[in-house]
């Protein structure tokens, strides 16, 4: 192909409408979980721990946080969700649980199925705090943060691979020291 061919090509119409096509989908499919109306309102990160220890203090502002489920409980009045608190990355995302600086609780007024909603999922909650609260856990007292949830974003389970299996496995080409220990032919 010339150059003059490929920039006669690149100065065609379907170029621009396709490079704006994948500029749109791009965005789009970036965009972080918690609404942009709550991310201003709740406007400046206050680390976890700060959170945790001067609650009374922060009663009332709108908070965005991460982590990982590790209790549903469903209550007359809705649902309390305990979470194993993570550091969010730049699309609200949690990251590593290895990561976390404690746990909190989220209440909601919504009915959350404990199955959908089910231990070591990864969650972010936008929410107002309410305060603290102490609670068992194992033979301590443990203090929580507690917080009214305005958003939850709950996030997809990730899909497991699994190399189908086939016995009795037969390929005319099958050699079982090729690819060691991957049994199968590469190309």
């Amino acid at each position: 192909m010339h150059f003059t061919t490929v920039k006669r090509w690149l100065s065609g119409w379907p170029f621009p409408l396709f490079s704006l096509l994948v500029a749109v989908v791009g965005l789009t499919s970036c965009s972080p979980a918690i609404s942009k109306q709550l991310r201003d309102e709740a406007a400046g990160l206050v680390p976890f721990e700060e959170l945790l220890q001067k609650s009374d203090e922060y009663k009332g502002r709108v908070v965005i946080l991460g982590g990982y489920i590790l209790e549903t409980v469903n209550e007359a009045d809705g649902t309390l969700l305990v979470i194993l608190q993570a550091p969010l990355d730049s699309q609200n995302s949690p990251k590593s649980s290895d990561l976390s600086k404690g746990r909190y609780l989220v209440q909601t007024k919504e009915f959350l199925d404990p199955v959908v909603y089910s231990k070591d999922r990864k969650i972010t909650v936008g929410g107002r705090v309410v305060g603290a609260k102490k609670k068992k856990l194992g033979n301590i007292n443990y203090k929580y943060l507690v917080v009214a949830s305005l958003e939850i974003h709950l996030w997809p389970k990730k899909a497991e691979y699994t190399r189908p299996y086939y016995y009795p496995y037969y390929d005319p080409w099958y050699y079982p020291w090729y690819g060691y220990p991957y049994p199968y032919r590469r190309w």
